[in-house]
Parts: C-alpha cells; sequence; structure tokens
C-alpha cells in the first residue's frame, strides 16, 4: 500500500480512494515568476493583444497592464506607422511599415467626423453633429473623452493634442487668429491626466514652439531658407520637430531635427542623396515629405499628383513604393496602438 491510500474493507475486490496525507500541502501547477519578469515579457507583447488577451488572463496580470507606468514603458516601445483615414467615410485604416512592405489592417472605431490630430495613440477628433463638441478617444480601448466646452473663435481656428508628460495630462490647444488683426491667439484646456506643439511655415524664418507643461512660447528661427532649387518642409518626428530641406537639382535632402526648443538647437540628422536609394529613386518631378513612421527610422513622402508614396529608411538606404488604398485622401497622421487612457 501507498501512501494515501486507504483501502475499502467492504468490498471484496482490492478497491482504493486516494487522500491526501495530513502532513502535506497542495502544491500549484502554475509556475511562479517575480513580478518584475512579468513586467518586462509582456511589455514586448503588442499593444492590441495585451488589451484583448492578456490582461484577462488573471488580477495580476490586469493590475500590471493598467499601471501607468507600464502603459507609459510599452508606449516607448511602440513602433510608429500611419493612421490613414477616407476621406468620405471617415472610416481609417492603421498602416505598419516593414524593411520591404506596408500592410493596412482596418480601425475598428467609428469616426465621426475628419481626424484633428494624435498623440500617443489617441485622436482628436470633432462631433459629427456638432462641430462644437471636441473628442479625444483611445480607438484600442474605446474610451472616449469629451474635452471641456469652451468657446470656439468663429474665424479660422487650429487645433491640437500635446501631452505634458511629467504629471501625463493631456491638453487641448487651440489657436486662433482675430478678425480685425493678424494677432494669433491661444487658448488651452486640460482633457486628463503625457511635449511642445510647434508651428512653421515655409515662408517664415522663424518657428514657434509650445511647452504643453509651462504653457511658455519659445521662438527661434530656422536652420534653412528656401531659395528658387529648393523648398522647407516642417514634418514632425515623434516628439520633436524636423526641417527637411528639399534640393531639386543636387537630389539630395537635408534633415534637420530640432530635440528641445529650450536649447535653441537644430542639429543635422540625415544627408539624404536620392540617386544612392536602393533602390535608386527614378527621376520624379515632385516628392515631397509626410510623415516619419518605425520609430523616426522610416520617412513616407508623396509622389507628384500621384495616389503613390514612397517608404525610404533613412538608416539603411533602401526604400520601397506603395499606392494608397482607394479613396484614402482624408488624412495622414503618424500613429501607434498604445494604451493610455484618461482617469476616470
Amino acid at each position: 500500500m501507498t501512501a494515501g491510500e486507504v483501502p475499502n474493507e467492504r468490498v471484496g475486490r482490492a478497491k482504493c480512494k486516494l487522500v491526501y496525507c495530513s502532513n502535506k500541502k497542495k502544491r500549484s501547477n502554475t509556475p511562479y515568476l517575480p513580478e518584475e519578469i512579468i513586467f518586462y515579457i509582456l511589455v514586448w507583447l503588442p499593444a492590441d493583444i495585451l488589451c484583448n488577451s492578456m490582461r484577462y488572463v488573471c488580477r495580476q496580470w490586469y493590475k500590471i497592464i493598467r499601471d501607468p507606468l507600464f502603459v507609459k514603458e510599452h508606449l516607448l516601445r511602440s513602433t510608429t506607422g500611419l493612421l490613414i483615414q477616407e476621406h468620405f467615410s471617415c472610416a481609417a485604416q492603421f498602416g505598419k511599415f516593414g524593411e520591404m512592405n506596408t500592410t493596412e489592417t482596418k480601425v475598428n472605431f467609428n469616426f465621426p467626423n475628419e481626424l484633428l490630430a494624435t498623440c500617443d495613440g489617441l485622436v482628436l477628433f470633432m462631433d459629427g453633429y456638432d462641430d462644437k463638441e471636441v473628442y479625444a478617444a483611445n480607438p484600442l480601448t474605446k474610451q472616449r473623452v469629451a474635452a471641456p466646452r469652451f468657446r470656439f473663435p468663429s474665424f479660422h481656428f487650429d487645433l491640437s493634442l500635446a501631452c505634458a508628460y511629467s504629471t501625463m495630462e493631456y491638453k487641448l490647444v487651440c489657436t486662433y487668429r482675430s478678425k480685425k488683426s493678424e494677432v494669433y491667439h491661444c487658448a488651452m484646456v486640460t482633457m486628463g491626466k503625457g511635449g511642445f506643439i510647434y508651428w512653421a511655415n515655409d515662408s517664415c524664418p522663424c518657428v514657434v514652439a509650445l511647452d504643453v507643461e509651462s504653457e511658455v512660447f519659445y521662438e527661434f528661427p530656422s536652420p534653412a531658407f528656401g531659395t528658387e532649387d529648393s523648398t522647407i518642409y516642417y514634418v514632425r518626428k515623434g516628439k520633436s520637430m524636423s526641417c527637411v530641406v528639399v534640393h531639386y537639382y543636387k537630389r539630395t535632402w537635408d534633415v534637420w531635427v530640432l530635440s528641445d526648443p529650450r536649447s535653441h538647437g537644430w542639429r543635422k540628422l540625415h544627408e539624404i542623396d536620392l540617386d544612392a536609394q536602393k533602390p535608386r529613386i527614378r527621376r520624379w518631378r515632385f516628392i515631397w515629405p509626410i510623415a516619419w513612421v518605425s520609430n523616426g527610422d522610416v520617412l513616407v513622402s508623396g509622389i507628384g499628383c500621384q495616389s503613390r508614396y514612397i517608404a525610404m529608411n533613412v538608416k539603411t538606404g533602401k526604400n520601397f513604393t506603395f499606392n494608397s488604398m482607394e479613396h484614402y485622401c482624408g488624412g495622414m497622421h503618424e500613429f501607434a496602438y498604445s494604451l493610455v487612457s484618461f482617469p476616470v
């Protein structure tokens, strides 16, 4: 007879039943891992898997994934792509960039209007019926928050979304010009508890930046000036601003980046030789930069009047062309799925 087996004397044949010994403890079949190890395993998984599957595994995983520190760490590791919106239906797709191709998947969120801005996986848009109602939403978690109501100017205005990362407060910034003068004004409201917003134009010699945390404006000169054979484009690059100088006859692009406007220091980051690209870029008459994706490694540009685009990897020198989907001309925004949420 083995330990833990008790014979049943009322049965003629040898029949036993199993009971636990009082001096032994039950053992769990679940292997134990320190919470720090689980944290750094989960942080490498895509946001959609974390949101739709992993957070339901157990209370410990749910708590880790909901932790603001985890959300912030995961956001730093997220790979950016393009949020491409249809012009008529306002439906959107997410374009993810590989080494030599793109994959597009439908964004499962009902956008009632044109997207105005994106920030850390959040999107800003107006209501489909009341253009005075502004919302920010996370298309992955489906959380949607209305901005505090404030009086929009009746004249031309522009809306942006930015984050003060020391407090993780997201702010809606409205800039507008008065009817009787060329003076621009700025109104700001806090949407919740993540940053600079930039204003630049190729015809102006200066760039203006707003530190959304301290709410202080900075003005500094542009790193270059447009000439007869060159044009300047300003393109957001992650949390920085880039200035791309396109030289038409030399067929080279100079890329300058401004990481911190408080230092007033532009830094030349890349010089792109179009003829040295692999494969060599054809002599299209007009190419212009649109957005940085893949965490600043790939520059997406438009090609002439065609519905075609080119993705150039500034580190490897490789590039490939791709076509936009039919009617997808409503807008393109740098975007990455995230777990960012507003406090309830």
